[in-house]
């Protein structure tokens, strides 16, 4: 494999060879390696990094290296950094990871754990290294690091280096033969390693002064360096320099470091100790100069150019003494320095990280810029770090800056405070619609009444009240009198599983919602085009008028792609594929297959990884589930909301759940994404989960009660398809509720219902069938031979006493291999296990 190694920020790298080859070290770091984890632990100056590291450019493995720092106790700046180191291993790794954004719940962890595993070579090995973890206190943190570590990846070693034992129960671990532990005793230098290494700096010593080193240092690395650096400017001066060393590390750095250095590398070392970002980039841009870069990689005993990652590498104790001397900075020099490192991180994709900089530079535009670019719905703990920087910020003067009253009230909707949002838009409405107009004043009133459509549409559910088409007529009103507005018009729609946000049966709620959503069209520009076609086709499918349906939603998919609208094009792919399965064309969802991955190659979608596997999973769901993507085959659910609709990918874990027969977990699924704030159509879908799935599990009873509330939503707007996309086992549960004679649902409704589910379910093993075909994919059921010939007579006719007569069994003995035959084909009657048995090559014509 090509050696590949990865690094992010400063790192400890001594200038002596020694130090890079000890080989007692690298045979015990050879054999730790094997483990899924290795912890390195040792206080400051035992060589930790520069022990791992040198063994690392050794060993046959790709190696992402990660330096913590304090700021990555914020979840999402931990998440940004992670995944981007990842994205060594492979560039998918860290698009896919960034969209779902930090896993902070079980459900969210199970979605991005697979995800590394999915894109990496099996046969490679990657190595992980978290440096310096003792600096990780957010429990959220720790957390994801503890769940890492309960999930052992079948090709990657994760390394932990900390000053600290960490907070993870690493006895267990051990036990079990998953962790390898290196400490203090084995960092520390051997008498014999301690003369080698004076040896090599070519300062032979006596026996005597080599057990007073030793002595003295206890073969600390740190100490060892310092001292060797001091000896070899003065021999002579033994125990001076041993009693210098043993008082005080940094007044020896100071005098054999920081002072023999010029003035201006004296200046700039001390600027670099302002950031964590120490790529080469960076530091050339930081530099201005490259006689200076040039003498920055001269002082090689503490600093130094690392070839492997293209980084700048400075000694941990070193940094703390720069940082001391922080004082000689003027804040202006500071401030310029975070300007800069901001710009950079900026550019590079390290958003959290230029915030953070741009913070400390008092540029404060800046940030609102960056938070701009956010997703409508900002992950939750993104939303908190930013809004907190505005909350603690200069007030006046962000009131002064007409985008941040907006920010700041998208990131209170993030959080969920809407009414506290709303009242602050309503304010600025009722202050600035009463002022001179004036282009500041404009701004601030078409981001109020933004806001407010956008709380509006998100509110809908629970208050059936539809308005956000004249809000945004008001926004948009006063974004034309804007011509200083940059920005195009604010995105108020976040696409969910359902286009419709109706949650009520009122007859021509559904209507009426469609009509506003024409009207808001108007004045999006663009952003929402194709959407009113989507929510009409979404209707006509959920009535199970089809050919309308497929109509209307292309016109939206066409309208959509001449605006890059590819949230809309996506569900519009979502429910053109359900027709297409419910109408047995094979050959359509394939061609719907070939666009929905056409989408994975457009990188400015966001968020084409997620749903993409939320979409093709639901297909799998249908025809054979292994297929599914691994994330969404997680018992937790996701009530999170981040880059990523929650519910979208909820609703597919349910259809898995159905499809594997779990149907404990379904109804536990089920009841875990009850709101308020469910369409709808979310309300009719669970409901016929939940009465088929009751039914399984033969509680009949409440399996025909549920179903009745079911019929009772959708009867005022005859919605039938999610009682149809329920196939035979509605088709069984019609059955049953028809022989029940106090079944309160009316017959000529179940009797349709029934035999569209039976059209359905023959349809989708077409479809199934011609997959598997295609294919070359053997899904057959396991027989034995008695089943086989038990399953042979069947479809030749023959009776069960006959067939016990034909192959000398029980009458009792037929039926026990006729009801296993049932159960691993899963069918429910005669005609069903002849129709799948040819359909699996079971039984010949």
């Amino acid at each position: 494999m090509n050696k590949r190694f990865f690094h992010r920020n400063a790192m400890v790298m001594p200038e002596s060879r020694s130090f890079l080859e000890r080989p007692r070290i690298n045979r015990l770091l050879a054999e730790a390696v094997q483990h899924p984890y290795v912890l390195v632990t040792a206080g400051a100056g035992y060589g930790k990094t520069q022990a791992v590291h040198s063994f690392l450019l050794q060993y046959d493995a790709a190696t992402a290296w990660i330096q913590l720092s304090e700021r990555d106790n914020l979840g999402t700046r931990f998440w940004e950094s992670f995944a981007h180191t990842l994205s060594l291993f492979n560039d998918r790794i860290a698009t896919r990871m960034l969209e779902f954004g930090f896993p902070d719940t079980d459900a969210c962890f199970e979605e991005v754990i697979t995800i590394p595993e999915d894109e990496l070579a099996p046969n490679d090995k990657h190595v992980v290294v978290f440096d310096d973890f003792h600096l990780i206190e957010n429990p959220s943190v720790l957390e994801f690091i503890r769940r890492i570590m309960r999930t052992p990846f079948a090709n990657i070693t994760l390394v932990l280096i900390s000053r600290t034992e960490p907070a993870i129960n690493t006895v267990l671990l051990q036990a079990r033969g998953l962790l390898s532990s290196i400490g203090e005793d084995e960092l520390r230098f051997s008498e014999k390693e301690t003369e080698e290494y004076f040896h090599l700096l070519g300062l032979p010593l006596t026996s005597r002064s080599m057990a007073d080193i030793y002595r003295d240092t206890g073969g600390w690395v740190l100490a060892l360096n310092l001292l060797g650096l001091s000896l070899k400017k003065a021999p002579a001066r033994e125990q001076v320099a041993r009693t210098a060393m043993k008082l005080n590390v940094f007044k020896l750095m100071e005098s054999e470091i920081f002072l023999v250095i010029s003035e201006r590398l004296r200046h700039f070392l001390v600027r670099l100790s302002l950031i964590d970002h120490l790529s080469a980039s960076l530091i050339s841009l930081l530099a201005g100069d490259p006689t200076l870069e040039e003498e920055l990689k001269r002082v090689s005993s503490f600093v130094r150019y690392d070839i492997y990652t293209n980084a700048y590498l400075i000694h941990h104790l070193f940094l703390d003494f720069l940082r001391r001397k922080q004082d000689m900075l003027t804040e202006e020099e500071k401030r310029e320095v975070y300007r800069q490192a901001a710009r950079w991180c900026d550019e590079n994709d390290f958003k959290i990280d230029a915030i953070s900089y741009y913070e400390k530079a008092g540029e404060y535009e800046a940030i609102i810029e960056i938070a701009y670019q956010f997703p409508a719905q900002v992950p939750p703990n993104q939303a908190k770090f930013v809004l907190d920087i505005y909350d603690n910020g200069p007030t006046e003067r962000l009131a002064k800056i007409a985008p941040y009253h907006l920010q700041r009230s998208r990131l209170l909707m993030s959080l969920g405070r809407y009414a506290e949002a709303a009242a602050a838009d309503r304010d600025r409405i009722a202050k600035y619609s009463t002022l001179p107009p004036s282009d500041f004043n404009n701004r601030i009133l078409y981001g109020a009444y933004a806001a407010l459509a956008f709380t509006s549409l998100q509110l809908m559910p629970v208050t059936d009240h539809c308005d956000f088409d004249l809000l945004l007529e008001k926004s948009d009103y006063y974004h034309r009198l804007s011509p200083s507005e940059e920005h195009g018009p604010v995105a108020i729609f976040v696409m969910d599983a359902w286009v419709s946000r109706v949650a009520t049966t009122r007859s021509g709620a559904m209507e009426e919602y469609i009509e506003t959503l024409t009207r808001a069209t108007a004045h999006t520009r663009g952003y929402m085009d194709g959407l009113d076609d989507m929510a009409r086709g979404e209707l006509h499918f959920y009535k199970g008028d089809l050919k309308p349906a497929r109509k209307l939603i292309r016109q939206a998919q066409a309208k959509a792609e001449a605006c890059n609208q590819y949230e809309i094009r996506n569900r519009a792919l979502f429910y053109l594929m359900r027709i297409g399965v419910a109408q047995g064309d094979y050959e359509e969802t394939q061609t719907l297959f070939r666009e929905l991955e056409a989408q994975l190659e457009m990188p400015e979608y966001n968020h084409r990884f997620i749903t993409y596997d939320i979409v093709s999973s639901w297909y799998y769901s249908l025809i054979g589930r292994e297929f599914a993507a691994h994330w969404l085959r997680g018992r937790a659910s996701d009530d999170s909301i981040g880059y990523h609709s929650a519910d979208f990918g909820n609703q597919v874990k349910a259809r898995l759940d159905y499809s594997d027969n779990r149907w404990h977990d379904l109804l536990a699924r089920l009841e875990s994404m009850r709101s308020p704030y469910n369409p709808l159509f979310a309300q009719l879908e669970h409901k016929a989960l939940e009465a088929v799935c009751r039914y399984r599990l033969k509680e009949r009873t409440a399996a025909l009660a549920v179903l009745g509330e079911a019929y009772e939503l959708a009867l005022s707007n005859n919605i039938i398809m999610p009682f149809i996309e329920l196939g035979k086992d509605m088709r069984t549960l019609t059955a049953a509720a028809l022989r029940e004679k106090s079944c309160a649902i009316p017959r000529p409704w179940l009797e349709m219902i029934s035999r569209k589910a039976a059209t359905y379910a023959k349809h989708l093993g077409l479809v199934a069938t011609e997959y598997r075909k295609a294919r070359n994919i053997d899904h057959g059921a396991a027989l034995s031979s008695r089943e086989k010939d038990v399953l042979r007579d069947l479809y030749h006719g023959l009776s069960r006493s006959e067939i016990a007569a034909n192959h000398n069994l029980s009458i009792n003995t037929v039926k026990m291999v006729l009801s296993t035959i049932y159960t691993k084909l899963d069918a429910d009657n005669v005609a069903d296990v002849i129709r799948i048995a040819l359909e699996q090559d079971l039984i010949k014509h």
